[in-house]
């Protein structure tokens, strides 16, 4: 391993993040002036982002072995269904296998990307440092933008936005300073629900009052990167920051989610009988009816709710 760690690409790879993180401080340093909020304030956010993300020493190895998993997997998988169908059909064998291998593929993707996550604790715990950083950068960056560029800047933001909040609302699970069973869990968890609606407060106004809301969205994520840094779950906005605020709950979240879940399952179900139906009429053979069907379920679902939701969408099927 370390004949390994010291080969040239790691070397390189190093670098390259030490490069990166330095280069992110340096941004950070400009967007806390442009703020009017001065670098000690900030020390252990400030040490989080000036850090590389990873140690690729072993982290870059277990994820590269957990990624030919899907592909074993498949193969694996092709190679049992042709064997256990030797007499049947060529297509319907063929298509069997490649549909039991791309199952196969996708739980197993799903599987390393988790078990990686999982193996990544540094990574899970300063994610919302970094995710919140890249915001308070996108904010500063829009506000300094004229009002012609600002739109693609406040998509960008938009973006980090649906990435920071649920970090926020996890922080009292993520950060590590409070057990599962703790009473503490329960403050914290009501707590991180009145700050996502402090955040998403400012941020909806920012099509009314763009430079005020940008700078104040900007001002709040950066004390709560650093208050969460310094394991203050139950405090990562002072109380007057919180008066009137429409918290973001996490069972409002699911029930959304719920919703919208309920229109993919329902639009991929007709996107799959409409391509099974529009096949059969124009005469395409019994054997490839099965993947015109799923075809037209990947792209209904897909068009209804994105990549996401309809890979989710093999968790419903049953026998998986």
């Amino acid at each position: 391993m370390e004949e390994l760690y010291h080969s040239g690409y790691w070397e390189a790879e190093e670098r390259r993040r030490a490069a990166t993180a330095a280069e992110t401080l340096a941004s950070y340093d400009a967007a806390l002036g442009r703020l009017s909020r001065a670098p000690e304030e900030v020390p252990l956010t400030r040490a989080t982002i000036g850090t590389p993300k990873t140690d690729p020493s072993w982290h870059e190895f277990v994820v590269g072995l957990l990624a030919c998993l899907p592909v074993v997997g498949g193969l694996y998988s092709a190679f049992g269904v042709s064997r256990a169908f030797p007499d049947g059909p060529r297509t319907a064998v063929t298509i069997g296998a490649l549909a039991t291998a791309a199952v196969v593929v996708l739980l197993l993707m799903v599987t390393a990307l988790w078990l990686a996550d999982r193996l990544d604790r540094a990574g899970r715990r300063d994610a919302l440092l970094r995710t919140g950083t890249a915001m308070v950068l996108a904010c500063v960056r829009a506000l300094e933008a004229p009002d012609a560029d600002r739109a693609g800047h406040l998509r960008k933001l938009d973006d980090l936005y649906r990435r920071t909040e649920p970090l926020v609302l996890r922080a009292h699970r993520v950060r590590g300073t409070i057990g599962g069973s703790s009473p503490r869990r329960a403050a914290a968890r009501r707590h991180a629900e009145l700050v996502a609606g402090a955040l998403r407060r400012e941020l909806c106004r920012v099509d009314a009052e763009p430079r005020d809301a940008l700078r104040d969205l900007a001002g709040k994520l950066v004390t709560v990167c650093e208050r969460y840094a310094e394991g203050r779950i139950g405090g990562l906005l002072p109380e007057e920051d919180l008066v009137d605020v429409e918290p973001v709950t996490v069972a409002r979240q699911a029930l959304r989610e719920s919703a919208l879940m309920t229109v993919v399952i329902f639009v991929a179900f007709c996107g799959a009988l409409g391509a099974w139906l529009g096949c059969r009429a124009a005469g395409v053979p019994d054997d490839l009816l099965p993947l015109a069907a799923a075809a037209g379920l990947l792209l209904g679902g897909t068009l209804a709710g994105g990549w996401r939701r309809t890979v989710r969408l093999v968790e419903l099927l049953p026998g998986l």
